[in-house]
């Protein structure tokens, strides 16, 4: 099905390359040689050429409502972009086209702000995909040369077959790390930076080691004015700066005596902010973003001060923690990006240069730490794209995650990435109010299979949880300490090389969509299976794997007891479906193992 589209060079004129080729997925790259128009030129990338579109579907995005789907129209020209700084707040760059010869979808490798333009025409549809020229016009002086963000395209009969070729593709820019899959407890959403300090951290950190997760990562909170009621918000950027108050014998020794308790250690920075109480904005202005109309907030990476001033706080940080984690936030949108000409970059392309200089950092720092987890958060899931894909682990897919909402978020990030590149906790008990959110883990309310099933819908990728360990119930402590046991076992081998598809509709948020979602995890011949019942609906339909053959044999077993429940074929199991959860579970996931 690669004929479906043709791809052609846009406005600079150059030809895309092939980049990278998997299935029926492709990657293609357009580089541009200067010199350039001294006032710039348009950052477009290329051009899609489809056969008439008659339908187009994408993804909105925003705090706490990542992943919701948007029909667009198809017979008039469409504007789809974001405008925001930051690649996924507003709309996620990614778009489906189907087609009478299939579904095409397309993602532009940008974490700034891109554009496509879709236009039905007598003979088709074209898409041009480019970044926002605002702050990213391509300025280049004579024979200098720069690469463009890539874009991905690929093709499949059905939506979920082109997302599914789509995530295949992009597992294979998959960075290389020795690090692993580990496990991860996380401070944050019970204890925030108002209640954590370090005997806090450490005794949580004893718990986690005990159930075997294998990092304790410190969220935000560590650092700033040695007061214990000191503000993460205002403060950010002091990273010189460890708050005694809250950690006395500093991060060094929290790290040494974290890995004491049989547990590594990780930390969260948010590496190019600059919060408004900051200090380093007065004591390093060479570094700081701005326009005509004051600063922006962060640390300008198109400057080669602020890529320094970066990565030798991060480094610094790994080199005196030791940490095996390093959870990067970005919590502001740079809009059009800094305007300063004295930065390496010119007034015209500051949001394009410091995006090029994040990603620089970033593979400095992996490629001098290849045991560190580098894993990108941004207000949740506001900075996903396939572009920071490349030099990160890992995304943490959205801040809030109550069960229905994280199914929601997933099902979508199944579209575009591989699930070792996902993160979502289960759901997390918060300090602060969500109307959502409220869950109490040390009570009597919740029931042994809610709980299940909220941990089992968050193990379908990279583990991490935020809860209080030290108050969990002593019997759901258990039923944690199994799950993990599982998922070692079972769930993690095949996330080193597999694709997490859905098999269902998207569930919604507030009891919308699909209420029965299903998710199948493979690698090879080996397969998970995971559904879920969400309200209203409390009785099961058939749950139906995918893409098996349909003369073999697979073994089929309980997931969670690893009991046999029978053999069949892959013809029997995608037509009449797996044996259903009984009782009053609301979840269940199983092993399809093909025989030999």
């Amino acid at each position: 099905m690669n004929d479906v589209y043709r791809v052609l060079p846009a406005g600079t004129g150059a030809a895309p390359e092939l980049v990278r080729r998997a299935g029926s997925g492709a990657t293609w790259a357009t580089t541009v040689t200067g010199p350039t128009d001294p006032a710039g030129t348009s950052p477009d990338l290329m051009i899609i050429e489809l056969p008439a579109v008659h339908a187009l579907s994408g993804f909105t995005s925003s705090w706490g409502l990542e992943f919701e789907p948007r029909s667009l129209v198809a017979d008039e020209q469409v504007v789809w972009e974001v405008t925001s700084g930051r690649s996924s707040n507003g709309a996620l760059p990614w778009l489906a086209a189907e087609t009478d010869a299939g579904v095409v979808v397309v993602t532009v490798h940008w974490s700034g702000n891109w554009r496509f333009v879709i236009t039905p025409g007598s003979d088709g549809t074209q898409i041009a995909v480019g970044l926002h020229p605002e702050g990213q016009l391509v300025i280049l002086a004579e024979d200098e040369q720069l690469r463009l963000p890539e874009v991905s395209v690929a093709v499949g009969e059905t939506p979920a077959d082109a997302g599914a070729a789509l995530a295949a593709l992009l597992s294979g820019q998959v960075p290389p790390s020795a690090a692993g899959l580990l496990t991860e407890w996380n401070h944050w959403w019970p204890y925030e930076d108002a209640e954590i300090d370090e005997a806090t951290f450490l005794a949580e950190a004893t718990v986690a080691a005990d159930l075997g997760l294998e990092v304790a990562v410190l969220d935000a909170g560590w650092f700033g004015r040695p007061e214990a009621n000191s503000d993460w918000v205002a403060e950010r950027g002091d990273w010189h700066r460890v708050n005694t108050a809250r950690f006395p014998h500093g991060l060094a020794w929290l790290a040494a005596e974290t890995r004491r308790r049989g547990i590594a250690f990780g930390i969260w920075i948010e590496a190019e902010a600059i919060g408004p109480g900051a200090s380093v904005a007065t004591e390093h202005p060479e570094i700081v973003a701005r326009t005509d109309d004051g600063p922006l907030g962060y640390v300008c990476l198109g400057s080669p001060a602020g890529r320094t001033h970066v990565h030798d706080h991060v480094a610094r940080l790994i080199d005196e923690t030791g940490a095996r984690w390093i959870k990067w936030d970005f919590n502001l949108d740079p809009g059009s990006g800094c305007r300063r000409d004295d930065h390496g970059h010119h007034a015209d392309d500051g949001l394009l240069r410091h995006y090029l200089g994040l990603y620089a950092v970033l593979d400095r720092l992996a490629a001098a730490h290849p045991d560190t987890v580098f894993e990108a958060c941004s207000s949740g899931g506001l900075r996903i794209d396939a572009g920071l894909a490349a030099h990160v682990d890992g995304f943490f897919l959205s801040d809030p995650d109550w069960t229905e909402h994280h199914l929601t978020c997933l099902w979508g990030a199944a579209r575009l990435l591989p699930p070792r590149q996902l993160l979502h906790w289960p759901q997390s008990e918060w300090r602060g109010e969500h109307r959502f959110q409220k869950v109490d883990y040390s009570g009597t309310l919740i029931t042994p299979a809610a709980f299940d099933t909220k941990i089992r819908a968050a193990m379908l990728h990279r583990f991490g949880i935020s809860v209080r360990l030290t108050q969990l119930r002593p019997d759901l402590r258990e039923r944690l300490r199994h799950h993990l046991r599982v998922y070692e076992r079972s769930v993690r081998p095949l996330l080193v090389d597999g694709l997490l598809r859905p098999l269902t509709d998207q569930p919604l948020r507030e009891e919308k969509g699909h209420r029965q979602p299903a998710f199948q995890l493979t690698s090879g011949d080996e397969h998970v299976v995971a559904a879920f019942l969400l309200p209203p609906q409390w009785s099961w339909a058939p749950i139906l794997p995918t893409d098996l053959e349909p003369q073999a044999h697979y073994e089929v077993r309980d997931l969670d007891t690893d009991q046999p429940l029978g053999v069949s074929t892959g013809a029997d199991l995608s037509s009449v479906g797996l044996p259903a959860p009984g009782g009053s579970g609301t979840s269940g996931w199983w092993s399809v193992r093909r025989q030999r």
